[in-house]
């Protein structure tokens, strides 16, 4: 039961970091590319408070770090 807890935990934590980073793109593209890469950090840190989040790699949460790190190069590369 607790591992279910624990998966469910980081799913939504990590949905709601990607979201919060596609909201701050518009503004700060650099910092929402940062926000998006960080999501992928919430199992480890529900592992170092004992959570057991053993979940295999999720290719949302990649797709959604690719698709914003090339939107953020595009946005640059256009910065005069």
């Amino acid at each position: 039961m607790k591992q279910v807890i624990a998966t469910c935990l980081t799913a939504f934590m990590q949905t709601t970091i990607l979201y919060i980073g596609l909201l701050t793109f518009q503004e700060h593209a650099l910092l929402a590319l940062g926000i998006c890469l960080s999501a992928n950090e919430v199992p480890k840190v529900a592992q170092m408070f004992g959570m057991d989040t053993s979940t295999h790699v999720n290719m949302t949460s990649i797709s959604s770090a690719v698709s914003m790190g090339s939107k953020a190069v595009r946005m640059i590369a256009k910065a005069p």
